[in-house]
């Protein structure tokens, strides 16, 4: 699972409670519980396979978190998009969507969504943030140029959005890093956080659940 690309710092004090039966609340919209909990169970079903060819396995409860940060992240850059009136049209993510479409052709046809929507996040939030960056600098400016416009006003979005997570997720966005605070590990969501950030789930603690707590063998 790649790590979700994007810059965002984000401190989650203050905030109100959440609305029963909600994961997440990102600006506008709300990730219900339900819709965690089917987009981690069809991704589990997906990957369950190679982790047991593997001999691996994924708490639950990190895999649920992970989830609700990717669908999180990815929430914003949909409303910024929508903000902006542009879309993520990349060819980069593109052809991201279609490389993974091509290579789930032996995963059940009824989880295929929830894999393609959790695994070509980064690339979607990518492909917003070059679409509002071009959009803000109106055409002008070079590639790198382009990419920071778009980081800087995602970066903005997200700090100035009250953005809440059920605290059972143990999840948040701070520092520059996506982070999952009961294994220990963060997904780094700007490039300079990529570099000192585990991405792994604690395979060891995972093999000591039972089969229902745990993706995998």
């Amino acid at each position: 699972m790649g790590a979700v690309a994007a810059v965002a710092v984000l401190t989650l004090t203050g905030c109100g409670a959440l609305r029963p039966g909600t994961a997440v609340e990102v600006g506008d919209e709300r990730i219900t519980t339900s819709r965690v909990d089917e987009v981690t169970t069809d991704f589990c079903r997906a990957i369950e396979p190679q982790l047991e060819q593997q001999a691996e396995s994924i708490q639950n409860s990190f895999l649920r978190s992970y989830v609700a940060g990717t669908l999180a992240l990815r929430t914003a850059a949909e409303q910024l998009a929508e903000e902006h009136g542009v879309e993520a049209d990349s060819e980069d993510y593109l052809n991201a969507v279609s490389e993974l479409r091509r290579g789930l052709q032996t995963v059940p046809e009824e989880v295929r969504e929830a894999v393609i929507e959790i695994e070509t996040a980064s690339a979607y939030v990518e492909a917003v943030q070059l679409a509002v960056g071009e959009a803000v600098l109106e055409g002008g400016g070079d590639d790198e140029e382009i990419a920071a416009a778009g980081r800087e006003e995602f970066d903005a979005w997200i700090t100035k959005q009250d953005v809440q997570f059920d605290p059972s997720l143990n999840t948040e966005i701070k520092d520059g890093a996506f982070t999952i605070s009961d294994q220990a590990v963060s997904f780094a969501v700007s490039e300079r956080a990529k570099a000192g950030s585990a991405e792994q789930p604690n395979a060891v603690a995972a093999r000591q659940l039972t089969i229902a707590q745990r993706c995998g063998r």
